[in-house]
């Protein structure tokens, strides 16, 4: 392989940052267009642009160059919990697929999902350094509340988990909805709470995370209230989470920030363990 100079990859970098803009940016107007088939594009070329930019934080992009088998263990876990996840929501009617079907559901699971994730990773990388709040996680001094909110948020994710695998199984379906909903939002509550001893400010970790729910939302559900590519359904919960908002339901935009953090526990416990537990 060519070894280029400092300069030479600096300029190179650039270029593929640029090229993968454009590219996300013209998946996401195919989208607006009604092309259904934009978002694996989308989340593909906007993780590499982000990740690009991200470099220097040691994303995930850094983390398939450096340490690939550590970045093939991240998506799996990714692909495994897009598996389960799906199939939950297909089972319990939110959500369906008019262009997948049988083998296409494989792009759903590999390329969807996980590159989707990957992507929220990137935009929280970059609007930490952007915002002056870098997301260089690091383990506070230990104290009762900080080791109890641990364990408590390791309970709760894992039985999060647990409820829905069952659902996705078919196991429990009557009631795993309303459990599962009653769940994710406590552990939403606690996660949030328990990464306030892992970062140094907390009033720039707020607006972080609150800005990475808006942008990610916008940006990957805009375009596909055109295309429908996916298509959300009624949630068989109360109607306050079925009132819409900008054409998606509330529902979806709760959900969101259960899509942001997900990817960011998996990311801190797979590749930032041990130095964050």
């Amino acid at each position: 392989m060519p070894k280029f100079t400092r300069e030479q990859r600096f300029l190179y970098t650039r270029i593929a940052i640029l090229i993968a803009n454009v590219l996300w940016l013209a998946f996401a107007f195919a989208g607006f267009k009604g092309f259904p088939f934009w978002y694996g594009g989308f989340v593909f070329f906007f993780w590499i642009a982000f990740g690009l930019l991200n470099y220097t934080y040691k994303s995930s992009v850094w983390l398939i160059h450096k340490k690939v088998w550590l970045f093939l263990l991240l998506y799996l876990a990714l692909v495994g919990t897009s598996y389960f996840v799906d199939r939950f929501g297909l089972n319990h009617h939110l959500w369906f697929y008019p262009f997948y079907r049988g083998a296409g559901m494989l792009w759903v699971w590999f390329v969807l999902y996980p590159f989707a994730g990957l992507a929220v990773l990137e935009l929280l990388y970059f609007l930490g350094g952007y915002l002056g709040e870098p997301l260089t996680f690091r383990q506070h001094p230990m104290t009762k509340w900080h080791g109890f909110f641990d364990v408590f948020e390791q309970v709760l994710f894992l039985t999060v988990t647990g409820v829905i695998v069952l659902g996705a199984l078919r196991l429990g379906v009557e009631i795993a909805l309303p459990i599962t909903t009653a769940l994710v939002l406590i552990w939403l509550g606690v996660t949030l709470f328990k990464l306030h001893f892992h970062i140094r400010h907390l009033g720039h970790y707020s607006l972080v995370i609150l800005s990475t729910v808006l942008l990610a939302l916008l940006s990957h559900e805009l375009p596909n209230t055109v295309a429908r590519e996916w298509v959300y359904l009624e949630a068989p919960l109360s109607s306050f989470f079925n009132v819409m908002l900008l054409g998606l339901p509330v529902w979806v935009w709760l959900g969101w920030f259960w899509l942001v953090l997900l990817p960011l526990r998996l990311w801190i416990f797979l590749v930032l363990h041990p130095k964050v537990k």
